[in-house]
């Protein structure tokens, strides 16, 4: 390599630096710091679980299988860090430098692929990682885990492979957001991870199914973690040379996918034509609600079911239902109806409350047509509410489904059943009938594509968090005062709460008129401002 070529690498290793440090700083990257903290925290906790008793197996060396269990399952989550990690923060400084870009830069083709990697493994969280896999290394060598050449070639191999394993799925998600929902469809895969990863560990942890785990664990032996920690670990030969060259298989693997990916030749998307559909199901639909409102619904409807975050809210409400059980372990069944009653309301005032809580923030500029057309402004609210009244009436019957189907080993009475649903259907009503309010007296722009950074207005979280913490404690602190018996006796308490926030959505639909039209001015110009 030239003298030349190394200013040109140190040029651009700085001007990497520069771009995730201004990268940090914004809303998104604030969100990704927040992630980051999570993976890490999972790590940690994964470390001191598993950690401590791998330690024990090592010392002793009793179980040797049994060290490189552990060994393998901590590599895991290294491995995991690597890619999470890589993904929240890498995507768009990386995209800097991509094949395109380096191409501006006097570099040849072998001098744009290193400056490439090395740049890219040289970002502060792999020099983190790099660390505290070497550090786990070094852990297990003097434990007596090997002889330090096998320790320290297959521990560089394992980070090799991390970091090809990172780059190919990074690659492959910068060309999926390069079509039109990619976007959409990343944002959502990352969400559900985050969000609902807890469960499908606490599902597992509280499995009693032994093979569950044991099928993971096979699974895991095939992968670089576990190639890595039988080439570390291994109490035969035969395994340590095996693992070894499944290691180096992966990463031959790797590099060649990676090659295949960034050469590629680019193609450009033909222009399609799509015929124009009338009366599809929106349409149909929205009739139900009479000629006043029918064409505003059916806008409304499209709204909700275009919106990536609001569609990603309505898939997953039922989940948040079936959580319910993982929240309090070791509980009997006064506990888990106690819990579903919370989860129920919880899910309705989380459910689409984005849009539900500010109907006009994602029409941005668009809301100016509502003072020119012939219609009445208080209707197009009225049909943005109703629209989210509905998609969240099919989350809660769905939701309710489920829970019947999840709960049939629990005896259920029908009091149980008629306290569930009127709980369920008040929170509907009560929250919809507060997304009147908020969308008048607390409106905020939002953008309809986004995924991230899509903070919802002071109202609408005052109301989203008081559905969550209000709910959940209040119904947890009368099911320790209260036993089951006495809980079903008052099973007619959601009936009245039930009528009486059908009341208030009634009350809150007519009065609105009013006040909407005095705010209408200021409400335009928050929402829309000088915007074209």
């Amino acid at each position: 390599m030239s003298k030349d070529f190394f200013k040109r690498f140190l040029a651009l290793a700085r001007l990497r630096y520069k771009l995730i440090w201004a990268h940090a700083r914004t809303g998104n990257g604030k969100i990704a710091m927040l992630f980051a903290l999570y993976l890490i925290g999972g790590f940690v906790a994964l470390f001191f679980a598993l950690g401590g008793m791998g330690i024990g197996f090592a010392i002793t060396s009793i179980e040797p299988e049994r060290a490189e269990y552990f060994a393998r399952w901590m590599l895991f989550g290294l491995f995991v860090n690597g890619i999470g990690l890589s993904l929240l923060f890498g995507t768009g400084t990386r995209a800097a430098f991509s094949e395109e870009v380096l191409r501006r830069y006097p570099l040849d083709a072998r001098e744009r692929f290193l400056v490439r990697q090395i740049i890219g493994i040289l970002d502060p969280v792999w020099l983190l990682l790099i660390a505290c896999t070497y550090g786990l290394a070094i852990g297990f060598l003097w434990l007596g885990g090997g002889s330090i050449f096998r320790t320290l070639l297959t521990t560089t191999i394992f980070i090799v492979a991390n970091y090809l394993a990172t780059i190919v799925l990074l690659t492959i998600v910068g060309m999926v957001m390069e079509t039109r929902r990619g976007s959409g469809v990343i944002g959502t895969v990352v969400l559900l991870v985050v969000s609902f990863g807890p469960l499908a560990i606490a599902l597992l942890i509280n499995s009693r199914k032994a093979f569950v785990w044991n099928a993971l664990d096979q699974l895991l032996k095939f992968t670089p973690p576990g190639a890595a920690a039988g080439a570390l670990l291994g109490d035969t030969a035969a395994n340590v040379i095996g693992s070894f060259i499944l290691l180096l298989l992966w990463c031959l693997a790797l590099l060649w996918m990676l090659e295949k990916l960034e050469t590629r030749p680019q193609t450009t998307a033909p222009a399609t034509t799509a015929s124009m559909v009338w009366q599809d199901y929106t349409d149909q639909i929205s009739k139900l609600f009479g000629h006043r409102y029918a064409p505003l619904v059916s806008k409304a409807l499209r709204y909700h079911l275009r919106c990536n975050m609001i569609r990603f809210s309505l898939i997953t409400a039922p989940v948040i239902v079936l959580a319910g059980k993982y929240m309090i372990p070791h509980k009997g069944q006064q506990g888990y109806f106690a819990i579903s009653l919370a989860m129920f309301f919880i899910m309705s005032s989380a459910t689409a409350a984005a849009m539900m809580l500010n109907a006009f923030g994602y029409d941005e500029a668009g809301i100016r047509r509502y003072a020119f057309m012939p219609i009445n402004f208080a209707d197009a609210l009225r049909a943005m509410n109703l629209s989210s009244l509905l998609l969240r009436a099919v989350a809660v019957f769905i939701s309710f489904a489920l829970w019947l189907i999840f709960y049939s080993s629990q005896v259920i009475s029908w009091q149980m059943l008629v306290m569930m649903l009127s709980t369920a259907l008040a929170s509907l009503f009560f929250y919809n009938a507060l997304g009147f309010w908020t969308s008048i007296f607390s409106p905020k722009s939002m953008d309809f594509d986004a995924m991230w950074n899509n903070r919802l207005s002071f109202g609408a979280n005052v109301v989203v968090i008081g559905g969550v913490l209000v709910p959940f404690w209040g119904l947890m602190m009368a099911a320790n005062r209260l036993g089951l018996m006495t809980f079903l006796r008052f099973w007619w308490v959601p009936l009245l709460l039930m009528a009486a926030c059908a009341g208030l959505y009634a009350f809150s639909f007519y009065a609105i008129e009013n006040p909407l039209n005095t705010r209408r001015e200021r409400l335009i110009n928050l929402i829309a401002g000088a915007r074209d």
